[in-house]
């Protein structure tokens, strides 16, 4: 599954297009494969190029990011519950004493945490599993980090074994107490609610899911000369939106 997430990304497709422009331009091929191996490099420059641009990333972002607007204080005074999905973690290591949120997981608890605490919700749950085996889960560690802010145990349940979006909101739905028209409030990236909200209203069929997007990218700034100077920021913008596209249209011909 990581080997084809990874596929997912523009910068592979840069690479893999330079790649085949390296092989195909070496000294010695025929013209048509020299043909091609150049194409391929302009491609790839290209995309890198393109992608790399914020009004780029904005127009691949902005649908995605407007379909759902942060709820008022009424909305989320009436939540039951409080879902935050995880984006991702870094355990323990040599130079990491103890395991971290990423920045991308980090919004969404933060958010999470704070939603749960000014509204009337009894639980709060977070998903997320393991990076790799042996190592604690993104679950784990945002309950421990929740338990040090002052939320009582009782009231965190964490999903610690999913990897996808898909096992997130699936496994979840095997753990929460069974219920009806309870007010559950999906926090996640903006980016992401899309693909996540459809899925949770598919595996939650007779609850009230109020979309909580947080961490909105989009960045409508004035026009000016440095919306087309390529920077690295622009690329990760472009990539999450893209990976999201994608996800998308893999989550419809599946029947999720």
């Amino acid at each position: 599954m990581v080997i084809v997430k990874s596929f997912t990304t523009p910068l592979i497709w840069v690479l893999v297009l330079l790649a085949l422009s390296l092989i195909l331009t070496r000294p010695g091929r025929k013209k048509r494969l020299l043909t091609i191996g150049r194409w391929s490099l302009l491609i790839g420059t290209v995309l890198l190029f393109a992608f790399s641009l914020n009004p780029v990333a904005n127009v691949l972002a902005y649908p995605l990011e407007s379909q759902y607007q942060f709820p008022t204080a009424d909305v989320l005074d009436t939540l039951d519950i409080v879902v935050v999905l995880g984006g991702g973690a870094h355990p323990p290591g040599p130079l990491r004493p103890q395991a971290e949120l990423s920045r991308y997981s980090y919004p969404r608890f933060y958010h999470g945490v704070r939603i749960f605490q000014q509204s009337h919700a009894h639980l709060l749950a977070f998903c997320g599993g393991p990076i790799r085996e042996g190592v604690v889960s993104e679950g784990e560690t945002m309950k421990a980090m929740a338990v040090g802010l002052g939320i009582p145990e009782e009231k965190i349940l964490a999903e610690t074994t999913s990897r996808t979006t898909f096992e997130n909101i699936s496994n979840l739905s095997r753990l929460l107490p069974a219920g009806q028209n309870r007010r559950i409030g999906l926090v996640t990236a903006a980016v992401h609610m899309r693909r996540a909200y459809g899925v949770f209203c598919r595996q939650f069929p007779d609850e009230i899911v109020v979309p909580i997007p947080v961490q909105t990218t989009y960045d409508p700034r004035d026009w000016d000369y440095r919306g087309l100077l390529p920077n690295a920021n622009n690329l990760d913008r472009s990539t999450m939106a893209l990976h999201e596209w994608i996800g998308l249209v893999w989550y419809k011909l599946r029947g999720r």
